[in-house]
Formats: C-alpha cells, sequence, structure tokens
C-alpha cells in the first residue's frame, strides 16, 4: 500500500503577492483612520458637547479589530488568506460607515 504524498506546509494564499496586497490595504486603512480624526474635527460644532467627535469611535474599532491584526499577519508572514480577509472586510467595513457619515453631513447641512 503506497502512503499519500505530504501536505504542503503553507497554504496556497501564502504567497508575496497575497502579503503584499494585505500590507498595502493595510497601510491605507491605517492612513485613512488617521484622515478620519480632522476629517471628522472639520465638520464638528465648535460649541458643542464634544459628542460630535463620536462618529471617530467605530473606525477605531475597525482599526484595532481587523485592519492591525491583519498587518501583523501580514507581517508575519503566516495565515496571509485570514490577513486578507481581515483587510478586506475593515475596507468594506469603513466604506459603509464613512459613506452612512458624508449621507448624515449633507443632510445636516440643508
Amino acid at each position: 500500500m503506497s502512503t499519500p504524498p505530504p501536505l504542503p506546509s503553507a497554504s496556497d494564499w501564502d504567497v508575496p503577492s497575497t502579503r503584499i496586497t494585505a500590507l498595502a490595504l493595510a497601510a491605507c486603512n491605517a492612513a485613512f483612520w488617521i484622515y478620519t480624526f480632522p476629517f471628522i474635527y472639520a465638520h464638528a460644532d465648535p460649541k458643542g458637547t464634544g459628542f460630535d467627535m463620536l462618529p471617530v469611535m467605530p473606525f477605531t474599532i475597525i482599526f484595532f479589530a481587523l485592519t492591525f491584526p491583519a498587518a501583523a499577519k501580514a507581517i508575519g508572514g503566516r495565515g496571509l488568506g485570514v490577513a486578507l480577509g481581515l483587510v478586506l472586510g475593515a475596507t468594506a467595513l469603513n466604506t459603509i460607515i464613512f459613506l452612512a457619515l458624508l449621507s448624515s453631513y449633507a443632510a445636516a447641512s440643508r
């Protein structure tokens, strides 16, 4: 009876192009997270109570829950498929929340 061939040590996702893509998207998400602070501050009420800066919180949660672990996995070079999934999910969530924020700012300026 012949033995089956050994399993590969890495998955098909562990290739340099996946690593570069995950790192590039993580860097873009980090830059976007930093950009949201001055953007939201510019649209805040100067005489407000400070709750105008509250929309920064979902972006911060997305950064620390999805983008940062994805960047750590991509830098380490292990679990690149998971890293790519996390960073794509972070990109989608950032887009959805930012578009909702833009629509609320547009409705408030009417």
